[in-house]
């Protein structure tokens, strides 16, 4: 009684997999063993012996404890030398497990073959005789019984909880315990009764795609990718990528086990003869236009003696030895080979250049939002998603978002031809440097492509409703969606009056942009592509931010970072754009200013509006709703993309063009704001991207001066001097 209760069981409030149920377990185990401890019942020094079952299993010899302990724990006398007596000789606590074997079967070790199947083999004689017989090495677990130390388990590099079955759960298992312990054996003395196993088939591909990005190298996880797809004829390269991506970009995913632990082309070589890597043939490079037979190639137990089949695959074989040795990837290359997988047969769908690592990691931990629209208003109730007031004060007022685009103002400017002659620095980041890109737009309208559709939203107050026109005049109707956020409805500005909480004041900004985004969410969503959002004083260059948007770079990255999209997608990388500032020059803490404004696609205003909005901060009053959204983007896994053009130009900018142009790093950085923010920013003509695509404290006049400029309206004789 002392030791309290023999027998523990553990109940789940919801069903988890075998991985999971093993961790609980442990947990608990962990929990115990402090208590004895404690209890003075168990020696800090004492080791547990964990032992797991297969359901049904039983153990046949009652002397396995020591058996396997010896195995488990060197005896001090093994280790004594020649300096060292038996009292101060230690045991040696190997990281290892033991499996037992099935009674009356014959000695098999577990393999497994790129298919992920298992494959069962006879020991070597070369590892029986290293041990009299009494044990051999096996590549995987067989599952009916293992024990090991409890601290081996507890320290594995990982062990995924998202592996439901046996064989899956066990197959990493397995890896941990070869790749970053001391591997496994077989022990021959003892043996466990155990019911029929059930046939295991192997990982469908996404569950192999994971084994294949936690474990392997690149190549390895190409040859995976040909082997399945040989029983998976309709399996792209593209499906593959990306789900070796979305793995890594998983919550749960074990990152940087490569470098913690041994390398798989290790295991392959040495541990696991299984491994056969295929050596394709003209046949097989037709890729996924080649035509396959399943019923010749999928992996079967009852293969066991044979498991690889050379005469129906089709691939050829050579032996490992025959192979010559893989150089090593220069150290300048090796970000780059794990984040493009290599692909002897060019897929279409990839970009004429990837996106570089730095960007990649950015995108790692964001997770794909399935586009379905999700209604969130629930009777329009309660805040955000309380909806808008007409003019007269009614609610439920839906704005014509495209009212303004149908019928644009007229550009007036009565002080065009001073505002064009003004020699000063805006004038020069704007006629050197910077340019909107016309004939490439004018191409891209006439190409019959479907263009990206834009959303602008613009906030404001009803006292500064007379900054609105000049908006309208310029860029606003460039926009397919425009609409001003307020607190009065004004359709002849677009103007909207959306109610939040709290106070209509500077400093519950937060508030109003936050219902803003929900109303913005319940009524267009389904509508556009991309929403843009800033202030009444943004200055937006439509046509370049378009560009951006359509652009190889920002279509894949959307699509997960490595393929360009073909249509059919139903799930989308969330992008939150903008320019980046690091807060008080942390790093870590990494926003988008909210002077330009930032850009969302449709994954990331589902994101803000379904998971963010209603779980993070609803009910904060400040005025920086930049901050806000970020913290609450990054709390998803949703970190700024970089926006940097290829020559390091900044596409969105925080203040108006002649700053940037005359600005530049002052010696103590602490002492302005703006240097300890930005993030690797270049000086004067440098600073700007030539597409750049907004600018910020841009008012009135000035709305229509930069429009004049940039779209070529000044007169002539004045744009020649």
């Amino acid at each position: 009684q002392r030791h309290g209760k023999k027998v523990h069981v553990l109940f789940s409030k919801k069903r988890v997999g075998l991985a999971a149920s093993r961790n609980d377990a442990v947990d608990f185990i962990k929990l115990l063993e402090a208590k004895h401890e404690e209890a003075g019942l168990k020696s800090t020094q004492e080791d547990l012996i964990l032992l797991m079952l297969q359901p049904g299993a039983q153990l046949v010899s009652h002397n396995w404890l020591g058996v396997v302990t010896p195995a488990l724990i060197v005896p001090p006398p093994i280790l004594k030398t020649e300096h060292a007596d038996e009292n101060t000789a230690m045991a040696m606590k190997l990281s290892n497990a033991v499996s037992f074997p099935v009674e009356g079967a014959p000695h098999k070790a577990t393999s497994f073959n790129y298919y992920f199947a298992p494959v069962l083999t006879d020991p070597s004689a070369q590892d029986m005789s290293m041990s009299n017989g009494m044990s051999f090495p096996t590549p995987a677990l067989q599952g009916a019984a293992t024990a090991m130390r409890l601290d081996t388990f507890f320290n594995l590099a990982s062990l995924d909880e998202t592996l439901t079955e046996e064989w899956q759960a066990n197959l990493d298992l397995s890896l941990n315990l070869w790749l970053c312990a001391d591997g496994i054996d077989v022990l021959t003395e003892i043996s466990v009764k155990a019911s029929e196993q059930e046939h295991t088939a192997p990982l469908t591909p996404k569950e192999a795609a994971r084994f294949a990005a936690a474990w392997m190298d690149s190549k390895s996880a190409t040859d995976v990718y040909y082997t399945i797809s040989e029983t998976h004829s309709k399996l792209t390269r593209l499906e593959w990528d990306t789900s070796m991506a979305r793995a890594k970009a998983s919550g749960n995913f074990a990152a940087g086990l490569q470098s913690k632990c041994r390398p798989f082309s290790w295991y392959a070589e040495h541990v696991n003869a299984a491994l056969v890597a295929p050596v394709w043939t003209d046949d097989a490079a037709l890729g996924d236009d080649a035509t396959t037979h399943d019923e010749d190639v999928v992996p079967d137990n009852k293969q066991e003696e044979n498991p690889v089949n050379t005469e129906k695959l089709k691939w050829n074989v050579e032996e490992k030895k025959d192979e010559p040795k893989q150089e090593e990837p220069k150290e300048e290359d090796a970000q780059d080979s794990d984040a493009i997988p290599p692909n002897p047969h060019k897929d279409p769908r990839l970009p004429s250049k990837p996106i570089p690592q730095s960007r990649l990691d950015l995108l790692s931990t964001a997770k794909p939002i399935d586009l379905t629209y999700v209604d969130m208003t629930d009777g329009f109730k309660e805040f955000p998603h309380k909806g808008a007031k007409d003019a007269d004060g009614n609610w439920g007022y839906v704005h014509d978002e495209t009212a303004l685009r149908k019928n644009p103002p007229e550009f007036v400017f009565p002080n065009l031809e001073r505002a064009c002659a003004r020699q000063d620095n805006h004038r020069k980041m704007l006629t050197e440097k910077v340019f909107v890109d016309l004939e490439a737009h004018e191409a891209a309208e006439k190409s019959g492509k479907k263009r990206d559709t834009i959303f602008c939203l613009v906030y404001t107050i009803s006292t500064a409703h007379d900054r609105i026109p000049y908006i309208r005049e310029t860029w606003g109707s460039k926009c397919d969606g425009f609409m001003v956020g307020s607190n009065k409805t004004d359709a002849s500005i677009d103007a909207v009056n959306i109610p939040h909480e709290g106070p209509e004041e500077y400093n519950n900004i937060w508030q109003k942009v936050r219902t803003m985004w929900a109303y913005i969410y319940d009524n267009y969503y389904e509508k556009y592509d991309w929403f843009h959002i800033g202030g009444d004083d943004l200055f937006l260059i439509v046509e370049n931010l378009r560009l951006y948007l359509e652009s190889e770079e920002i279509k894949v990255a959307a699509n997960g970072g490595f393929y360009l999209p073909d249509g059919s997608e139903t799930e989308q990388t969330p992008l939150f754009l903008g320019r980046r500032f690091a807060y008080a020059g942390n790093m870590d803490d990494i926003f988008v200013s909210g002077g330009s404004g930032y850009t969302l696609n449709k994954a990331a205003l589902k994101a803000l509006v379904v998971n963010g909005l209603p779980n993070y901060f609803p009910h904060a009053h400040t005025f920086s709703e930049d901050t806000m959204i970020a913290r609450i983007f990054k709390k998803m896994g949703i970190v700024p993309y970089d926006t940097k053009d290829e020559a390091g130009g900044e596409r969105y900018m925080p203040f108006m063009p002649g700053h940037h142009y005359n600005y530049q790093m002052p010696k103590d950085i602490s002492k302005d704001w703006y240097a300890k923010y930005s993030i690797d920013i270049k000086f004067g003509l440098d600073h700007c991207a030539a597409r750049s695509v907004a600018f910020h404290y841009v008012k009135q006049d000035a709305q229509k001066r930069l429009f004049a400029l940039l779209y070529h309206l000044c007169p002539k004789e004045i744009t020649d001097k």
